[in-house]
């Protein structure tokens, strides 16, 4: 079995000389020595163990196996230089893949802008986009699954670096029938008296927490509801009149019929962090951390 590990310039020579006829002009033509390129066109066809080129008086025909072997070798060599190239633009950040997760929507927030600003600069980056509760997206993030997560929290992952990236206040989500849909803004006092539906993730834990927080010190204690389902389902059993909830809007979206979204008087405001591994070994994601810190400065 031949050699496959063959210096491409022997098949560049080889190239040559098929197109110049001649050995003497092909050396010419890049400013070799004819006994140079000569010599490593011979040594390519000793590792094939054929004869690529008929030599005659008046130059070098190629023979019918080595026509075939060299127009199937060109189209290799064009796979091969494209992946070279590739593989360079990757390193510098200029290709590559991006796998983010996002405990939110891409419609609310600062986030959509970075990634139209990103996208812009680096078009050539394939960006991949998994939307998972705070858990699913850390996890993804730690196993090497997700390149970077954006998550409501501050949280503290081995391995991990974590960026403060924007602040967003909490709002009361409630069904367009519902009495407080009336209201302008919401007081705690006003969640004294209503049902208020709670994911089971982190993210609910924190909303339980907080409303604990403000209710005990009027001397009441929250009426929850813990569901076991996704912002999407908990969303509808609001708009269902199931209760009511907590949340920010990049976690609603723009476009929620049959809701109303009231600000809270006194709000806590959660703080979004982006997350990624400390060791950080993919250019198109270190592009998009520095832009990270760049917002941060400012």
């Amino acid at each position: 079995m031949p050699d496959l590990s063959l210096d491409l310039r022997y098949l560049r020579y080889a190239h040559l000389a098929a197109e110049y006829g001649s050995f003497r002009r092909a050396a010419l033509s890049i400013g070799v020595n004819q006994s140079t390129l000569t010599r490593r066109v011979q040594l390519l066809e000793r590792r094939l163990g054929v004869a690529l080129f008929e030599r005659r008086r008046t130059g070098v025909v190629l023979t019918p196996i080595g026509s075939h072997f060299l127009q199937e070798a060109r189209v290799g060599a064009e796979h091969l230089h494209r992946a070279v190239k590739e593989l360079a633009s990757s390193h510098t950040g200029q290709h590559g893949h991006l796998r983010i997760g996002l405990m939110g929507t891409l419609t609310q927030g600062p986030l959509p802008e970075l990634l139209r600003t990103y996208r812009r600069k680096y078009p050539k980056v394939k960006i991949r986009v998994e939307e998972a509760s705070f858990d699913d997206t850390l996890a993804g993030v730690s196993r090497g699954r997700l390149d970077v997560a954006f998550v409501i929290g501050e949280p503290q992952i081995e391995g991990c670096d974590a960026l403060p990236v924007w602040k967003e206040p909490l709002v009361v989500v409630t069904s367009a029938e519902h009495p407080l849909a009336r209201l302008a803004t919401v007081g705690w006092s006003d969640l004294t008296e209503e049902t208020i539906l709670v994911s089971s993730d982190a993210f609910g834990l924190k909303v339980t927490e907080i409303l604990g927080r403000h209710l005990r010190r009027l001397g009441s204690r929250p009426q929850l509801s813990l569901q076991q389902v996704g912002r999407d389902n908990l969303i509808y059993l609001v708009r269902e009149g199931f209760g009511l909830t907590l949340a920010v809007k990049s976690m609603i979206g723009p476009n929620a019929p049959d809701l109303r979204i009231l600000p809270v008087q006194s709000a806590d405001h959660l703080q979004w962090t982006a997350v990624w591994p400390a060791q950080c070994a993919n250019p198109a994601l270190r592009h998009l951390t520095e832009r990270l810190r760049l917002r941060g400065e400012h």
